[in-house]
């Protein structure tokens, strides 16, 4: 089954995400009145708050009967409402341009519009910021044009390229075997305005070193995989930045590490977690961040609501994916049997203080757009930490590892308007981080009922000529 061009522009236009005449609005006012103000710097809600925000940013805060309200703003009732900051995917995927004779699962020729949609979902589901894990110049051509209100979207940063050994996992990765394209690659993503460079499995443990010595010149994060010539302690020696996936700690918790396993079924059952402590807390001291992303180890979870939020996402990229991985659902890593020992590893990471984020891999076959984010926090939950420990993974803390603790994840005087209006409190319940109102995005207010008709028009496709 295919799309064709027409098919995906007619949907493209349907959405009337063409237009930036709907993003024109940033320097409207918008009062929120007598509102439930949950700021995250701190586990507290402040009650009877007026917010105001203009030209994209908060402007004011305080006790309602004190605050003046613009006579231009537009005034939304925040009686028995909570307002927070908008939600951080700190390890998703857009969709990069096809390359000519590979099939990859993560591209296509029809990148444009897929990604719009993408980003739609993203923010339809309260995520107005994003940390995208393959870059590519057309992915930061994106992040431009939502920055300028041409697309509806969540503030994207983008890593550059996957950067792999050779050969390379994946095709239309960037293959580094030494010192020399290792620094290329570096000095690459710097001057392209990537905010890391990502890691993958393949490299070797010379041309790893000569990544992460260039990119601590040139002040670029590390982050990723964990390489097999490196092994996790070798990643913490280096104090990689972020560690992407809970599975990259199992290898580590092998009776012999340095042993090949011949499984991950063995994996799981020989990872000795009484290991546990004294590796998290060699985390804790590399200053080194974790992103688990445990919901893309999670098949079990795909029920009837599951399924109808994957038909709001592009047919074309659910196909692709089926297809480019294909013995998804027969890997141990995402049986039952693994999801409580994955738990664990996330529970001694919070414990230990090891820096949290909240990240799904979407798309993946078992991690939408958006939709599994809200299942995310559930999982941080079910690992013992509390509604707030969890939403701060996706927001202030997002912020804290990008270094835009002053732009973002706050509700705060000069942040963002990135905000969500909810109508029930997510420190007494995270699941109540989904129940909207609506979001704010670059000081733009979209009410739940209108991001729900784009949901809709998502599911019902023009169809194909």
């Amino acid at each position: 089954m295919t799309i064709s061009k027409a098919c995906v522009g007619a949907l493209f236009l349907a959405l009337g995400l063409c237009s930036s005449t709907r993003l024109l609005g940033a320097s409207n006012k918008i009062a929120f009145v007598d509102v439930n103000v949950i700021p995250m710097d701190r586990e507290i809600v402040v009650p009877h708050q007026t917010v105001i925000v203009g030209d994209g940013k908060i402007i004011a805060i305080g006790a309602t009967q004190s605050v003046k309200i613009p006579d231009d703003a537009q005034r939304i009732n925040g009686n028995n409402r909570y307002l927070m900051p908008g939600l951080a995917d700190m390890h998703m995927h857009f969709i990069r341009p096809a390359t000519s004779g590979l099939f990859q699962a993560s591209a296509s020729e029809h990148f444009a519009e897929e990604n719009r949609v993408l980003a739609l979902l993203y923010l339809a589901n309260g995520v107005t910021t994003v940390r995208n894990l393959w870059g590519h110049p057309a992915i930061l051509s994106l992040a431009r044009d939502i920055e300028s209100g041409r697309v509806l979207g969540p503030h994207i940063y983008s890593v550059g390229p996957v950067t792999d050994g050779n050969p390379v996992q994946w095709p239309g990765s960037r293959a580094v075997d030494n010192a020399e394209q290792a620094q290329k690659a570096v000095l690459s993503d710097k001057q392209a305005g990537y905010i890391a460079i990502k890691v993958y499995d393949g490299l070797s443990k010379d041309a790893y070193q000569a990544i992460v010595g260039t990119a601590r010149q040139q002040q670029l994060p590390v982050v990723g995989h964990v390489p097999r010539a490196v092994g996790l302690a070798g990643a913490l020696a280096a104090r990689q930045d972020s560690i992407e996936h809970i599975y990259y700690i199992l290898p580590a918790l092998q009776p012999n590490p340095a042993a090949k396993v011949a499984s991950d079924g063995d994996l799981l059952k020989r990872a000795d977690l009484r290991k546990l402590p004294e590796l998290v807390h060699a985390i804790k001291m590399a200053g080194s961040w974790y992103c688990p992303t445990l919901v893309a180890y999670a098949r079990t979870q795909r029920g009837p609501v599951w399924l109808q939020q994957q038909k709001l996402v592009p047919p074309a990229i659910v196909l692709r994916y089926q297809k480019g991985f294909a013995g998804w659902d027969e890997d141990p890593l995402d049986s039952l049997e693994a999801r409580p020992i994955y738990l664990k590893m996330i529970a001694a990471l919070h414990e230990a203080g090891v820096g949290l984020l909240l990240g799904t891999d979407a798309y993946k076959p078992s991690a939408l757009p958006g939709f599994s984010l809200h299942d995310e926090l559930a999982n941080f939950v079910a690992a013992g930490m509390t509604p707030y420990e969890a939403l701060r993974a996706g927001t202030i803390d997002a912020a804290r590892f990008l270094h835009r603790e002053e732009e973002f994840g706050t509700v705060a005087v000069g942040r963002r308007a990135d905000l969500l209006l909810l109508t029930a409190n997510p420190l007494a319940d995270v699941r109540n981080a989904a129940k909207r109102v609506g979001v704010v995005v670059q000081g733009n207010w979209f009410p739940e009922g209108e991001l729900e008709n784009k949901r809709k028009q998502l599911a019902s496709p023009a169809p194909a000529n």
